[in-house]
């Protein structure tokens, strides 16, 4: 007898993940003058600010404001990277590949918190695209290729990710 164990993609979304506050509370941070972005691609202009980088090798300072409600939340036990990436308006929707060298060939679960509704999109290898909807969580529980879009209808689009063990 051959038997297989063939471990099974889940993803699940929820829609309205964090409470109002939270929520305002990510955005006042993410425009103050003290958080700082970094320009990653500067064809596209993508501008992103990493909390977690290599495994903890680098944390930013609003890491545990951000990110410490969400991580209780996931119960995750380690974070290996995690970022805040606002794809900016463009006439062409374009997609584009969101995992880092860090994470290649590294076992990981996924969450991404979509901070505002615009016509961008998610989509995961193999499935259809996952509309974008202000403070809509994605939970992807292994590792998998997926792209993020900019927005076609509004100024950015905004996609916190945290890849965690």
């Amino acid at each position: 007898m051959l038997r297989l164990k063939v471990k099974v993609l889940m993803i699940q979304i929820e829609n309205n993940y964090l409470n109002h506050d939270l929520l305002l509370n990510i955005e006042k941070i993410c425009s103050s003058k003290d958080f700082q972005w970094v320009i990653n691609d500067w064809q596209n202009l993508h501008l992103q600010h990493f909390f977690v980088e290599e495994k903890g090798k680098k944390v930013c300072f609003f890491t545990n404001e951000i990110i410490g409600q969400i991580l209780k939340n996931l119960k995750a036990e380690y974070v290996l990277e995690s970022s805040i990436t606002l794809f900016t308006k463009k006439s062409e929707m374009n997609e584009f590949d969101c995992v880092s060298d860090f994470l290649k060939d590294k076992d990981y679960k996924t969450f991404l918190l979509i901070l505002n509704s615009c016509n961008g999109y998610t989509r995961i290898h193999g499935l259809k695209q996952i509309e974008t909807k202000r403070n809509m969580a994605i939970f992807i529980d292994k590792p998998i290729p997926f792209v993020n879009t900019n927005t076609t209808n509004e100024n950015c689009r905004g996609v916190l990710a945290i890849h965690y063990q």
